[in-house]
């Protein structure tokens, strides 16, 4: 059976009893991913998000930074020797080191009581958005004041030979056994699949061997990425397909250990996407630069851009082999993803068929945003004086007409190629670039399109001319973040956001329907 065979299968697979593995976390599954179901774009993993995945909020703290007593804030101060998993053994004279323990000002659905778990010794201080209560034995109790600040942990002293370490941030009544928090688990339902990009910290990417791989016991995984247990674990929990995005530098036994822990881990109920990094065809990237230098390299064209593309396709070529051999007689579980540029159908043309791509192809990824062009140099000084009628009648004209159009291109290369067309990413687009993001005129009238109930109108509206093309799984970006000058790319802003969601509700009602 052909792995493309195998995703017309999954509907029904979704009904099978599903077996337990033994990742961390992991539970037993109970469905899969459909095909032409609703995905997900996980948040980033980071201090200065709004999304709280973790009972261990640790794992969202920020890394360590030196700061100067008496001194104004640092932030990048040369670091005393650490542990390997980045806990400081030593503090400078006349310094402490801080870590922004949670930075969200959205606690609502946190208790007022924190629990901050340590081995070792030394001392921490609190300020900023907590207090302490009392110390314990490896257990400082902390009252969040719900006051809008950050809580805020300062490493006053440690022990070079005992330092403090194994660091966990926890609150009373969280459960037992557990990782994710239910809030966010309870986000996920119905969810076919979680695209892990976000987490992986892809784009841009300095990864190229096993051993630089984001580790489970590193003080915080906010920065660097996210340990690939954790999303095994995730995947596994929610009962929902990974989709992961392998770094542009890794090298063959990287991806070879990757798949090889998937296999031995992953609930074999579930399906894993695999895609070769994000957006290779975007310039805005290192991976397009290291594609474009790797096709020159290797002379897949005359044309720098298309030999690009064409390396693009052929290390994803190389690494679905690796996957297909590592699960073997399981092989038609690894879906493999060619991904291209929505607007560009040549790039999907040029990608799908370099070297027989189609013959390793499940399905063809795009991502089909609209609004992008809305915050451009060219455009934005019109579109920061218009009304919020004009905008919506100029994002409707766009979905109903042009994007529209694309997407029917693109259904067209899929269905020649005999793959799927799926969305790797997708909804509006609006936001300010090419010299415009610092308008604050521009983000402010951006932001409030995004919450106005128009805005779920229109997702419903593009999902409508998606699927009547024959687009399968659409993924859309992202769960969960704050608005800022840089895109309101948040279904939910934060976890307190319960009336301005147009999006979120919107997409609630597809994966619901």
């Amino acid at each position: 059976m052909r792995r493309r065979d195998f995703l017309a299968l999954l509907p029904g697979i979704a009904t099978l009893p599903a077996l337990s593995r033994t990742a961390i976390g992991a539970q037993t599954a109970s469905t899969t991913a459909p095909a032409g179901g609703i995905g997900m774009n996980l948040a980033p993993v980071a201090y200065w998000g709004s999304e709280l995945p973790f009972l261990n909020l640790g794992y969202t703290a920020s890394r360590w930074r030196l700061q100067p007593i008496g001194g104004p804030f640092q932030w990048d101060l040369p670091l005393p020797p650490s542990t390997p998993e980045g806990y400081p053994l030593t503090i400078p004279p006349g310094h402490y080191l801080e870590s922004f323990l949670v930075f969200t000002p959205h606690r609502n659905s946190l208790p007022d009581e924190l629990f901050v778990n340590y081995k070792g010794n030394g001392r921490l201080e609190y300020l900023g958005g907590a207090e302490l209560v009392k110390r314990e034995s490896g257990r400082d109790i902390l009252r969040d004041l719900k006051n809008g600040g950050p809580i805020i942990a300062r490493l006053m002293s440690t022990s070079a030979d005992d330092p403090i370490r194994d660091i966990t941030v926890t609150y009373p009544g969280a459960p037992e056994g557990e990782i994710f928090r239910p809030e966010f688990l309870d986000r996920l339902s119905g969810v076919s699949v979680l695209r892990f990009m976000d987490w992986m910290d892809t784009n841009n990417s300095p990864i190229t061997t096993w051993d630089q791989r984001p580790r489970l016991e590193r003080y915080t995984q906010s920065e660097g990425g996210v340990a690939l247990e954790l999303m095994v674990a995730l995947a596994n929990r929610a009962s929902i397909a990974p989709w992961f995005t392998l770094p542009h530098k890794a090298d063959d036994d990287y991806v070879r250990r990757f798949a090889e822990y998937v296999r031995d881990n992953l609930d074999p109920a579930l399906p894993v996407w695999v895609e070769h990094s994000n957006e290779v065809w975007n310039s805005l990237f290192d991976q397009f630069k290291y594609a474009l230098e790797q096709g020159q390299r290797l002379n897949l064209s005359s044309n720098e851009y298309e030999a690009g593309l064409r390396y693009h396709s052929r290390r994803t070529t190389e690494i679905l082999t690796i996957w297909k051999e590592v699960f073997g007689d399981d092989k038609e579980r690894v879906i493999g993803v060619y991904a291209a540029q929505a607007a560009n159908p040549w790039t999907s043309e040029v990608i799908m068929s370099w070297e027989g791509a189609s013959d390793h192809a499940d399905v063809l990824a795009v991502a089909p945003y609209f609004g992008g062009s809305l915050g451009d140099q060219e455009h934005a000084p019109t579109v920061a004086g218009w009304s919020l009628d004009q905008l919506f009648d100029a994002l409707t004209r766009e979905v109903d007409g042009q994007n529209r159009e694309f997407i029917e291109q693109q259904a067209e290369i899929a269905k020649r190629y005999g793959v799927e067309l799926v969305a790797y990413e997708g909804g509006q687009h609006l936001v300010g670039y090419s010299g415009t993001p610092a308008d604050k005129v521009l983000h402010e009238f951006f932001a409030k399109a995004n919450r106005d109930p128009r805005m779920g109108d229109l997702y419903r509206r593009h999902i409508e001319h998606w699927r009547a093309a024959g687009g399968g799984t659409y993924a859309f970006f992202n769960s969960m973040g704050e608005y800022s000058q840089w895109g309101c790319w948040g279904l939910l802003e934060n976890e307190d956001d319960d009336r301005n969601a147009p999006k979120w509700r919107a997409v609630q009602g597809m994966v619901n329907a």
